[in-house]
């Protein structure tokens, strides 16, 4: 029979640091969502308001109409862009990762190298030459100028690559004995074996590229092409006196998929990330 543990002064103290991190990561997305319901009165109050406003039909109106810029569009675009990235990039690093950590070809310790040192360069570095790359191949002001330098990450081939040195080689060796080839047995064997890691690294590949906003500012100068970072940037720039409840609508209007997304496939994000500390 089960003995029930005493709660311990430092399981006191443990469970209120906890608290204290859940209200303060949580605070901002709650401000976030109330302040979108209130007017610039109420937000920069000499005393901060925590309850819901009045103002949301009217931040919405501003949003729609007043505002110039299509949010739907905008979200509808950068689903688009961030759904392509997410689906090739971490099947490209799975491919990747498989074969740096499996087959022992010549030069792979080399190339795996080069691919750690490139993460120690900042992408800030790049956007010039990268822009010229685009600009030769006529894909400025188009999703695949933001797609395509997304699509192999250094980060997702490393963390497929670490996940895979703890694979189970028995399981390939029998399937090779049972007569699969290579493509099924990464078909059926290893890609469901995987899918926790995978479900980690296909949402922080997909929050990255929904949160991108300093590369698609660079190349995009249509506001029908615009993603939501850059939609939601320019509510502040073409205003003179912004309207801060509309502004935290439309970051609420954006986070939403986001908040959907994870609490769909929370439990495979949290088993993915939990692996890698008990390999």
């Amino acid at each position: 029979m089960r003995t029930k543990r005493r709660f311990t002064v430092p399981d006191f103290f443990l469970h209120l640091v906890v608290l204290v991190g859940f209200v303060v990561s949580i605070y901002p997305i709650y401000w976030m969502f109330v302040a979108s319901t209130q007017d610039n009165e109420q937000i920069f109050g000499k005393s901060t308001y925590l309850g819901l406003g009045r103002s949301l039909a009217t931040n919405f109106h501003d949003l729609m109409v007043k505002s110039g810029i299509n949010i739907f569009r905008a979200i509808g675009n950068s689903l688009e862009i961030a759904i392509i990235s997410t689906v090739v990039a971490v099947l490209l690093a799975t491919l990747a990762g498989y074969a740096f950590a499996i087959y022992r070809f010549r030069g792979s310790k080399t190339m795996f190298n080069i691919f750690l040192i490139s993460l120690m360069i900042p992408p800030q570095v790049t956007m010039i030459p990268l822009f010229i790359l685009m600009s030769k191949f006529h894909l400025i002001n188009t999703r695949w100028a933001i797609i395509l330098p997304a699509l192999v990450t250094v980060f997702g081939v490393f963390l497929m690559r670490q996940s895979f040195m703890t694979f189970p080689v028995e399981l390939l060796d029998a399937a090779r004995i049972d007569g699969l080839g290579e493509g099924r047995i990464f078909l059926r064997i290893v890609l469901p074996l995987m899918r926790p890691i995978l479900s980690s690294l296909g949402i922080l590949t997909f929050l990255a590229s929904w949160t991108n906003l300093l590369w698609p500012l660079i190349v995009l100068d249509s506001a029908t092409k615009y993603t939501i970072p850059v939609a939601l940037s320019t509510l502040m720039s073409t205003q003179t006196s912004p309207n801060y409840g509309m502004i935290m609508l439309g970051a609420s209007i954006a986070t939403i998929p986001m908040l959907a997304i994870f609490l769909l496939l929370r439990k495979q994000f949290v088993a993915g990330i939990m692996s890698g500390f008990y390999r």
